[in-house]
């Protein structure tokens, strides 16, 4: 296994690592789960630079990297549904979980016919405002638990951040769609 690899198999354990931390009643184990955000986010910018820069890019690497990117984000939303003080809506979280089943299911179309979809520019976009925003949502979650004087306003935010993120998400999915057509319509038969 190649180094971008490993460490996107390290990305995938401290992804599932910060939802068991974000789970847990405790403040402190929320420091650690914005530390393990944090860390598995710049884990994903340099697997990517190295696959490029040492020419691995793997087909093992174009299926994990978007799966390690799926339990981080949709883990850590659906950790933060418990939060009820940060008012991260279901109904947006629904709507995420919809359109990464339903790009799962064109990617396994994909690859029923040999093909392997890897992430393109609207996917990349799609991950860097899911990934701020989660990461910011957890240094909410942080900043609220540990100061008694942090503004009210402050646990608003996540409300938004999650319907951002529900715009970018189907936007991307908008564009795999007319990217994929051809290749899903030859498919109904």
């Amino acid at each position: 296994m190649n180094l971008a690899n490993q460490l996107t198999m390290a990305r995938i354990i401290m992804a599932l690592a910060m939802v068991l931390a974000l789970i847990h009643p405790s403040p402190g184990w929320h420091v650690a789960a914005l530390g393990l955000c944090a860390a598995a986010l710049v884990t994903d910018w340099v697997d990517g630079y190295v696959a490029r820069k040492t020419n691995t890019i793997s087909a093992f690497g174009k299926i994990a990297d978007p799966i390690a990117d799926k339990i981080l984000v949709l883990g850590a939303l659906i950790a933060l549904l418990q939060r009820r003080e940060l008012g991260v809506p279901a109904w947006g979280v629904f709507l995420i979980v919809a359109r990464d089943l339903l790009l799962g299911g064109v990617r396994t179309l994909a690859a029923v016919q040999g093909k392997i979809m890897a992430a393109e520019k609207w996917g990349k976009w799609k991950m860097g405002v899911q990934s701020g925003a989660v990461l910011l949502m957890l240094v909410i979650l942080v900043a609220i638990e540990n100061s008694a004087c942090a503004p009210a306003w402050l646990a608003r935010l996540p409300y938004h951040l999650t319907v951002i993120c529900v715009v970018f998400t189907w936007a991307s999915a908008y564009f795999y769609y007319r990217q994929s057509r051809r290749m899903i319509e030859s498919s109904w038969g």
